[in-house]
């Protein structure tokens, strides 16, 4: 029999904190969760020896060591979610952690809506220990509403950047989104006989599942934890000089420089200009090579740039950063959105460190747990647990049918 859900975690050279993920994830004692751990690392020894007593002992895992070639991210990609046999897969990061208790939530789910095929959840962000992290504090939603997500507001949020931060605000990617195996199998058909295409893996799976699905829903609840450790992309948001550094392995790593092809080489916004950009890039290559056409983007767009140079508190940095952004603007569309760029420099302020409940939310200290997965364990005792959270029998609402004014006023 198939497991429900497959928990993919595909990694490069980042052992230490895939061995603590893995750890974590193996508490769990369910038997319908099916675990794809793809080890990608230029040293496939460290690895080897940790699955040794794992791989044989537990059915549910299945391990892929590293191949004669490193792999590109598309590719270590494409052969992790290629071995799941799941009915739902989810991917996360090495250095993340996913709460396989989703899967009891999702069989109460398509028990009422079988058609489902992406399903999202909050997720808390963590900053894994280092010497030079600061005292901070992790948001966790105390939500545990569920409810459909419409299709026109999804696809309008990323493709028209539709009350953006400085990424789009739809999910419904295959990494912390748990997507039917329908859907990801229409997608492969759809799209060139693969999962995955381009080097922005996430946002490529993205695209693909907003273009192609039409059942979407959402949990409040939290079921994941978005880890950052020193050696991800993400730890350098704000850095410019380490930003570009890991833009450059980035694209190196691809194994071709995908900013350089035909279709898109002229487009002005680079991935090293920062985050937005390298989303932007990858779905200017979807759009250009899948004929998509969507209007009215270019002014979101452009607020969620200015939020991106908000994060660098470093002066030097931020001019940096902004005139990056306003180069690419000259030369785009003749500088006619130039205008809306409109950033603000936010000094040396920091993030919120307080602790304590609020109406729906609690802020807990990062302080208090070493890796993602003993956060979660810590954050599992404030929470509702996956069993006990009530799912219509009538069918998912959307958010202006739920009995919830916060739902309501969303909607």
């Amino acid at each position: 029999m198939a497991p429900l859900l497959s928990i993919c975690v595909p990694s490069r050279n980042r052992q230490k904190y895939f061995k603590k993920t893995i750890e974590w994830m193996l508490k769990s004692t369910l038997d319908n969760v099916q675990f794809v751990f793809a080890d990608n690392s230029d040293d496939p020894s460290i690895m080897a020896e940790y699955m040794a007593n794992i791989v044989g002992n537990d059915p549910r895992v299945v391990f892929l060591p590293p191949l004669d070639t490193t792999l590109s991210m598309v590719d270590n990609w494409e052969r992790t979610v290629a071995a799941t046999t799941g009915d739902w897969i989810v991917v996360v990061g090495d250095d993340d952690y996913v709460d396989p208790n989703v899967a009891t939530l999702i069989e109460s789910v398509t028990k009422v809506e079988p058609g489902l095929e992406a399903f999202a959840w909050s997720i808390i962000g963590y900053c894994w220990p280092h010497a030079e992290r600061e005292k901070q504090s992790v948001l966790v939603s105390l939500e545990d509403y569920i409810y459909k997500v419409s299709h026109t507001d999804v696809f309008r949020r990323m493709f028209g950047w539709h009350e953006a931060t400085h990424t789009p605000t739809s999910g419904f990617s295959i990494y912390h989104t748990a997507i039917s195996r329908t859907l990801l199998e229409k997608i492969k058909r759809t799209y060139g006989g693969r999962y995955f295409e381009h080097p922005v893996v996430d946002y490529d799976n993205a695209f693909k599942v907003i273009c192609s699905g039409r059942n979407f829903a959402v949990s409040g609840r939290p079921f994941s934890v978005m880890g950052s450790c020193p050696e991800s992309n993400s730890f350098s948001i704000g850095k410019i000089e380490l930003f570009k550094k890991t833009t450059k392995t980035f694209i190196q790593e691809a194994g071709r420089d995908f900013e350089d092809d035909p279709d898109v080489r002229d487009f002005p916004f680079k991935s090293l200009l920062g985050v937005p950009a390298t989303i932007m890039q990858a779905q200017n290559w979807f759009k250009q090579k899948y004929n998509l056409k969507y209007e009215g983007w270019e002014k979101d767009f452009v607020k969620a740039c200015a939020n991106e140079v908000f994060v660098y508190t470093d002066r030097e940095a931020y001019e940096l950063a902004c005139e990056g952004y306003r180069t690419a603007l000259r030369a785009w569309k003749g500088g006619k959105y130039l205008k809306d760029f409109t950033p603000k420099f936010r000094g040396d302020s920091h993030g919120i460190h307080a602790t304590g409940f609020t109406e729906s939310s609690v802020y807990v200290d990062s302080d208090v747990a070493p890796t993602p997965g003993e956060l979660f364990a810590i954050v599992e005792d404030m929470i509702i647990a996956a069993k006990d959270i009530k799912v219509d029998p009538t069918g998912l609402k959307l958010p202006g049918q739920v009995n919830n004014p916060k739902l309501r006023a969303a909607s």
